[in-house]
């Protein structure tokens, strides 16, 4: 028979991973409860959460979120093979609910090479499968803020340069009657 807890257990995973922004699996031998403890804390700030998890229960639970390998490999294509191929040995898992998980992908993938133990398995980047080389990419771009900003900068500019180029002629005609003010003496006003 099967046990009640490990049955709420998966349905709870298959619900944060279906709706996490994102979603980590990574190997995380060499770490110290100490740190993984700081590692959670970090991670929990950003609001994602990270647990070790049973890879076969992991494997039952993405299967329930309908997330699929997608063939990452060109081999598998179903999520029931995930626990059997994928994920082997310790596995910690990263969902982050952020607005903004790319920000606490970069932690966790900072925190792993800083540390020089443990390495990202696999995962799924707003319900898309991606690799570890895909998430370590990933960590190199800016967060989503940021990303944004830029974006509203590079649309505005033009705007920006328009209304330098028609205020031009204006300042020119100021500073030449500033100019012709100077030389006249000043204005006279009475």
């Amino acid at each position: 028979m099967v046990n009640e807890e490990k049955i709420n257990q998966v349905e709870k995973l298959a619900k944060e991973a279906a709706e996490s922004g994102a979603v980590m699996f990574s190997d995380y031998s060499g770490l110290t409860v100490v740190e993984m403890s700081e590692l959670r804390k970090r991670l929990a700030v950003l609001g994602a959460d990270l647990r070790v998890v049973k890879n076969t229960l992991l494997g039952l639970a993405l299967e329930k979120a309908e997330l699929k390998d997608g063939g990452l490999d060109g081999s598998l294509d179903e999520p029931s093979n995930l626990a059997g191929v994928r994920l082997k040995g310790p596995t910690a898992a990263l969902f982050s609910r952020s607005a903004d998980p790319i920000e606490s992908i970069k932690v966790m993938v900072s925190y792993l090479k800083e540390k020089a133990k443990g390495e990202v398995k696999f995962g799924f980047f707003e319900k898309k499968p991606m690799t570890a080389e895909g998430f370590a990419e990933l960590a190199m771009l800016p967060g989503k803020t940021v990303l944004q900003s830029i974006l509203v900068s590079q649309l505005f500019s033009p705007i920006y340069k328009l209304a330098y180029v028609l205020s031009a002629s204006q300042r020119k005609l100021v500073m030449a009657l500033s100019q012709i003010s100077k030389t006249r003496g000043g204005v006279d006003n009475g």
